[in-house]
């Protein structure tokens, strides 16, 4: 009896250590989860080259005036028709994007232009005064200022414009007078305007431009002299707004070296 109540003492005593050798440790706590701030991918800065195409498209002037006491050529202003025309070329350009996300740049470009634009006048007697420019290249050096948007750059530009002029003028053949003709080339002016580009990828963007371009003073005119009498008549383009200006719209594709 002595020997069983030993025994159950004993194992009293010894239950409590190996339950506290079956107890699991609680697993340490997790470690804090950090949230990475979400970057800007996309950057302009570096080095590009693309094409563009597009329309140009000029603008209506019909101030243009023939004046004259001769009853042969009489008075009156000159019809206009300006065409609108492709344009096509290539660009080279250079943008910078600080970390504010202002981006300044510079960009080149070279154009074939299929633009002109017509002036006619018919006289009293049914003849016909033209004069024509025809504009067959174009090239413009600009300055850019923009702001992007991740990968939306929206941007106006401006600077040095310079062009190909064929100015001709022609006179009808009025019996009674010989006629001379002069043309200047308006060849230098500026460009301004604005756009947006997208980055498709990360080195390719495409966009769209406006431009308007002014190539400075373009009066062409025609004197004629009654061989007879001496006395001159005077056809001219010149007018209130007489520059050679025109408006372009075309779509752009760059490659990015970023």
């Amino acid at each position: 009896m002595k020997r069983l109540a030993l025994l159950l003492a004993t194992a009293a005593l010894s239950t409590p250590a190996m339950a506290a050798d079956v107890l699991v440790p609680e697993p340490p706590a997790p470690a804090p989860y950090v949230i990475e701030p979400v970057t800007q991918t996309t950057t302009w800065t570096g080095l590009n080259l693309g094409v563009q195409a597009g329309v140009a498209f000029g603008n209506s002037d019909n101030g243009a005036n023939f004046n004259t006491s001769d009853p042969v050529f009489g008075s009156g202003v000159f019809n206009d028709d300006d065409n609108a025309g492709f344009i096509g070329g290539a660009h080279i350009g250079y943008d910078y994007q600080f970390q504010n996300n202002v981006v300044v740049g510079a960009v080149a470009d070279i154009n074939y232009i299929d633009a002109e634009t017509n002036r006619s006048y018919t006289t009293p007697s049914n003849g016909t005064f033209n004069s024509n420019s025809d504009i067959n290249y174009l090239g413009t050096v600009r300055a850019k200022l923009g702001y992007a948007f991740d990968s939306v750059l929206v941007y106006g530009s401006g600077g040095l414009a310079y062009a190909g002029v064929d100015n001709d003028v022609s006179a009808p053949s009025i019996p009674g007078y010989s006629f001379d003709s002069n043309g200047d080339d308006a060849d230098i002016g500026y460009s301004v305007g604005a756009g947006v580009d997208v980055m498709a990828t990360q080195n390719l963007s495409f966009g769209v431009e406006y431009l308007y371009t002014n190539l400075g003073s373009n009066e062409q005119s025609v004197t004629g002299t009654n061989t007879v009498t001496g006395d001159t008549i005077r056809y001219t383009t010149d007018s209130n707004d007489d520059d050679l200006d025109f408006h372009t719209i075309w779509a752009k594709a760059s490659y990015h070296f970023n």
